[in-house]
């Protein structure tokens, strides 16, 4: 009886670590059928859509959000064929999607997100930011790409020209390394051929952990698909210490049951 109980438990615990610890927030396109609006939330771990934009209902600016397939512009970043998408032109269009996270990430979670982008005019990007100093890490691709913040240091260790990438698939990822440090890094893949890291390095001198991001699109010469931005697979995985911790209770509890 006491073998049966210890199994039972390690099936249990095992189960809960597969479950728990795979991911602690994700969202992605499929989640929401045909439509995205302000206010909703079909992920999990993340707060709801902030949607803003300057639409004056297609008179002479043209912004806003879709649910779409993210090759007709760009890389294939879809789940069940779809990604978000936004769009914004001409020049003084803007159209941003923020969103928080349910609580502000600790020291070892990554959070991680896919954009599809294809030509730089305009700007298109992604923010991240805390709640005592705003924008502390910005992705931007306008003219070229660059990385920056506003209100820490930036500190790269690779930083390359960012030439014309045709549909381009980017990954960007954030770990929190301490209370006042980030690391990041952004990695692209094209049909051009162009693939590897883009940017990596560390954002320093931050009084909080980040609480909140969003994802813009501004000016872009029209309302081609090549000019939207499209993102999608918005995830938090957990502290890789406290993975560990778990796995070792596991471990222990295996070396039981194998004495029973």
């Amino acid at each position: 009886m006491k073998a049966l109980n210890v199994t039972s438990l390690f099936v249990f615990a095992s189960f809960a670590f597969a479950t728990a610890f795979a991911q602690i927030a994700s969202d992605n396109a499929s989640n929401y059928g045909g439509g995205w609006t302000n206010g909703t939330n079909q992920g999990s771990g993340f707060a709801a859509w902030d949607l803003s934009n300057n639409n004056n209902n297609g008179s002479t600016i043209f912004s806003g959000y879709f649910i779409g397939d993210a090759t007709a512009g760009a890389g294939d970043i879809n789940t069940s064929g779809n990604s978000f998408g936004i769009y914004a032109n001409p020049g003084s269009a803007f159209a941003t999607a923020s969103r928080a996270f349910s609580s502000p990430l600790s020291v070892g979670q990554t959070f991680s997100v896919d954009l599809g982008v294809n030509f730089d005019n305009g700007n298109k990007g992604f923010n991240l930011l805390n709640g005592s100093q705003g924008e502390i890490f910005n992705f931007n691709v306008g003219s070229g790409a660059s990385v920056s913040s506003s209100n820490g240091t930036i500190n790269p260790n690779t930083a390359v020209s960012y030439d014309y990438g045709g549909a381009a698939a980017i990954q960007l990822q954030v770990t929190v390394d301490s209370a006042s440090q980030i690391s990041y890094s952004v990695s692209r893949s094209s049909p051009q051929g162009l693939q590897g890291t883009l940017f990596d390095g560390t954002v320093t001198g931050l009084t909080s952990t980040p609480s909140a991001f969003a994802l813009y699109n501004s000016g872009t010469d029209n309302g081609d698909a090549q000019n939207n931005l499209y993102f999608n697979n918005l995830e938090i995985i957990p502290e890789p210490a406290m993975a560990m911790l778990f796995m070792s209770g596991l471990g222990l509890i295996y070396f039981l049951r194998r004495r029973k």
